[in-house]
C-alpha cells in the first residue's frame, strides 16, 4: 500500500473506532477494558490497512508472467516546479517535525523538572522532592515527583495515586499516543484519544486507592485542584480538565456485565472496515469482454505445443509496450499492480473471448484488454499435431517508476543531443535501449540534450 493511502485509510480506522468508544463504552466502569480498547484500537487501526481480502484468480495456463517496461507517468519537464504532491509531503514532513521537536521540548522539560530535585529510592519508584511549589506533585516513569508542599505533608491518598499510576505503567501509554500522533500529527481524532486515556488513567489510579475507604477523598480533589495547572506527558494527582468525570466516576455504580457485549463490537467493527477499505485493486473485478467470437471446439488449457505470438516472447514485450498507455486516472492515483487478462487463441490464431479474471481498477484493466485484443494472429498451439482452441491467462504489470522515461515521438521534437552513459547516440539507439537498463534520464532544457545513465554503468 502506498503511503498516503494509508496514512489516510488509517486514520479512517481510529475515526470510527474512537466513535465506538464514544458511543457505547466511555461511560463503562470497566476501566481496564477501557484502557485496552483505546490502545487496542489504534495498533489495529496502525495494522488494518495492511490486511488485503483473498482473491482468486484464474491461473488456468502456465505462461512466462510479461511484465511491461517501467513508465514515466505524470512527470512535468519543468523540474524547478513542485508538483502538488510534493507540496503535500512537504507540509507533512514539517507537521512531522514540528511534533517531534515538541515531543523533545516537553520530554526535556520534565527530565529537567525532575533532575532538579532530591532523589530518593523506593522499593517500586524513585520518589523526587522539588524545592519548590512551582510545579504539581506527579509521576512520570518510575518517578513520583513531590513539590515542596505535598513533600512535607506527604499526604497518603496522593502517594497512593500516583503509586498506582507508576505500577499500571501510564506513562508508556501516553509516550506511545504521543509517537502516534507524530506520524499522525493532521488527525484531530488522537487528541481525544489522548484525552480519553488520562481520564481513564485517572479513573484507574482512583479505584487504587479506594480500595481503602476514604470518604474524603472527592473533597481532597477538588481542594488539591484550585492550584493545579495543566500538564503535557506528567500525570499530575488532579488535572482540571479530568476533575469532573472523576468525581461523577467516584459516585457511579459498577456497570452491569451485560455492558461487556459493548467490547464484542470491536472485532465485527474491525471486519467491515476492513471489507469497506478495500481499494478497488485488492477486490475482484467485474469480468468485462471486449472482443468475443464463436469459438468451435473444444478449448484446451494443457497442449503439447502452445500457442506463440509472431516472433515469440520478445515480440510481444515489444508490442504491448508499443501500445499499452498508462490511464490517466491510474497515474493520478498512483496505482500498480498486475491485471490478469484471459484470452482463447482459436485454431486460426485469432484472439477472442478477452476479458479481465482479476484487475486493479482506474482504466488499467480496460486498457489491457483493449490491447490485447488488437494482437494479430497468434500460432495456433497444437494437440497431437492438430490446432486447437487453447485459453491463455496473462499477468501484465503497470508500474509507475519516476527515474524513467517513456520516449514518446513528442519526447525528441526539441532535443538536439542524446547521451547514453555519455556517449552521443541517435533517437533510434535510445529507443532500442530497454527502459528496464535506465538508472536515471535528465533532461536539459538549454543546451536541448537528453542525459541517460544506464544501471551497467
Amino acid at each position: 500500500m502506498n503511503t498516503l493511502p494509508y496514512l489516510l485509510t488509517a486514520s479512517l480506522y481510529m475515526a470510527l473506532f474512537y466513535s465506538c468508544y464514544w458511543l457505547v463504552l466511555r461511560r463503562n466502569t470497566f476501566f481496564g477494558l477501557n484502557r485496552a480498547y483505546l490502545l487496542g484500537s489504534i495498533s489495529l487501526s496502525l495494522v488494518l490497512p495492511f490486511i488485503q481480502l483473498p482473491a482468486g484468480t484464474s491461473d488456468v495456463l502456465p505462461l512466462e508472467t510479461v511484465t511491461l517496461p517501467a513508465f514515466t507517468v505524470g512527470n512535468t519537464t519543468d523540474t524547478d516546479t513542485l508538483t502538488t504532491v510534493q507540496w503535500l509531503w512537504l507540509a507533512y514532513a514539517l507537521g512531522v517535525m514540528v511534533m517531534l521537536v515538541r515531543l523533545g521540548l516537553n520530554l526535556r522539560s520534565v527530565l529537567q523538572l525532575i533532575g532538579s530535585g532530591v532523589a530518593e529510592k523506593a522499593p517500586s519508584y524513585t520518589l523526587v522532592y522539588l524545592p519548590d511549589d512551582s510545579s504539581p506533585s506527579f509521576s512520570f516513569g518510575r518517578f513520583l515527583v513531590l513539590n515542596y508542599t505535598d513533600a512535607s505533608n506527604r499526604p497518603a491518598a496522593l502517594l497512593r495515586h500516583e503509586e498506582a499510576h507508576i505500577r499500571q505503567r501510564h506513562t508508556l501509554d501516553v509516550l506511545f499516543l504521543e509517537a502516534v500522533r507524530i506520524v499522525f500529527w493532521f488527525n484531530p481524532v488522537l487528541w481525544l484519544y489522548k484525552r480519553s486515556l488520562q481520564e481513564i488513567h485517572e479513573f484507574l489510579a482512583d479505584r487504587s486507592v479506594l480500595q481503602t475507604p476514604q470518604p474524603d477523598y472527592p473533597r481532597q480533589l477538588v481542594a488539591y485542584a484550585l492550584n493545579v495547572p495543566p500538564a503535557t506527558l506528567i500525570t499530575p494527582f488532579v488535572s482540571k480538565s479530568t476533575l469532573k468525570q472523576r468525581l461523577i466516576m467516584l459516585q457511579k455504580t459498577e456497570s452491569s456485565r451485560r455492558s461487556l457485549l459493548g467490547y464484542a463490537l470491536a472485532l465485527p467493527l474491525a471486519a467491515l472496515l476492513v471489507m469497506c477499505t478495500q481499494s478497488e485493486q485488492d477486490l475482484p473485478q467485474v469480468n468485462s469482454v471486449q472482443k468475443s467470437a464463436k469459438v468451435k471446439g473444444e478449448v484446451f488449457t494443457e497442449v503439447e505445443q502452445h500457442p506463440q505470438f509472431p516472433g515469440g516472447m520478445q515480440k510481444l514485450g515489444e508490442f504491448l509496450g508499443e501500445n499499452l498507455k498508462y490511464p490517466a486516472a491510474a497515474q493520478k492515483a498512483k496505482i500498480e499492480g498486475k491485471v490478469f487478462v484471459s484470452f482463447i487463441v482459436t485454431t486460426q490464431g485469432e484472439i477472442t473471448d478477452v476479458k479481465t479474471d482479476k484487475g486493479i481498477g482506474f482504466g488499467a484493466d480496460e486498457e489491457a484488454v483493449r490491447v490485447i485484443s488488437m494482437m494479430p494472429r497468434w500460432i495456433p498451439g497444437k494437440q497431437a499435431g492438430q490446432s486447437v482452441n487453447v485459453k491463455y491467462t496473462m499477468p501484465i504489470r503497470f508500474q509507475l517508476e519516476e527515474n524513467q522515461s517513456n520516449f514518446s515521438n513528442d519526447s525528441f521534437k526539441d532535443v538536439q543531443k542524446i547521451l547514453i552513459d555519455g556517449k552521443v547516440v541517435s533517437k533510434a539507439d535510445l529507443e532500442q535501449l530497454s527502459p528496464n537498463n535506465i538508472a536515471s534520464v535528465n533532461v536539459d532544457k538549454n543546451t536541448k540534450t537528453i542525459s541517460v545513465t544506464t544501471k551497467s554503468k
